[in-house]
């Protein structure tokens, strides 16, 4: 493995599977919280995912021009 990144595998995505995901992780996250309320550790998880994924959309939108669907 080379010791360039310490062992992390970084997984590049499209814009549309990271909106796909994010639909899919907002969808299961309402579940849970109404399930098991919003401080429950699951929904906790669910929502960092989701601002990761949210964060790296706005990244990519910055540095290229997609289409808002």
């Amino acid at each position: 493995m080379n010791g360039d990144n310490s062992g992390v595998v970084v997984l590049r995505l499209t814009y549309e599977a990271c909106l796909e995901r994010l639909e899919s992780l907002r969808a299961k996250m309402l579940i849970a919280a109404k399930q098991y309320g919003m401080s429950h550790p699951i929904v906790l998880t669910y929502s960092k995912e989701i601002d990761l994924i949210h964060n790296y959309l706005l990244e990519m939108e910055s540095k290229r021009s997609f289409p808002k669907t």
